[in-house]
């Protein structure tokens, strides 16, 4: 009887999978063993989900003529303000991680309003990463909810970057 040694499944490489939001970004990865979905890492921007009251911010401009006086909105929201920043941060991250050469790959699935905000903050090493990307906020799924929409997200044909 000969017995034959099979090679150790090659750990091949890994995509990061990020589902995000305008308040949260979770980096998954899929295990090399079982393919389940794996999270690294967690990010939560708390100040996305305040009021633009609670935010403070600017208060309008004012100009008078005589007596007539006339309020300016401020030009940038402080919600749009806070969803670019949080946008940027996971960005830079993301970079950080592409330039360590930690992740092969990447699949951005985020809300309609933050994933172009996310692609447009992504920097030059993360975006020739980027494999897929979809508009769909799955933030709030857990477990097994979240393998099938994450693979239903990705699996789709449509979604190619």
């Amino acid at each position: 009887m000969t017995s034959q040694t099979r090679p150790a499944p090659r750990q091949r490489d890994l995509d990061w999978i990020v589902v995000a939001n305008s308040a949260r970004a979770r980096v998954f990865e899929r295990d090399g063993e079982n393919q389940a979905l794996r999270e690294i890492a967690d990010h939560v921007h708390p100040a996305s989900r305040q009021k633009a009251a609670e935010l403070g911010g600017d208060r309008p401009g004012r100009a008078r003529k005589g007596d007539a006086s006339t309020a300016f909105a401020p030009h940038t929201d402080v919600r749009e303000r806070e969803r670019h920043r949080f946008a940027r941060e996971v960005a830079q991250m993301l970079e950080e991680a592409a330039l360590a050469k930690r992740m092969p790959g990447l699949v951005l699935l985020a809300s309609d309003s933050f994933l172009g905000e996310l692609k447009a903050a992504l920097g030059d090493a993360t975006r020739r990463l980027l494999k897929r990307s979809a508009p769909v906020d799955l933030t709030s799924f857990q477990h097994a909810e979240l393998e099938q929409r994450v693979s239903r997200a990705i699996g789709s044909p449509a979604i190619e970057s």
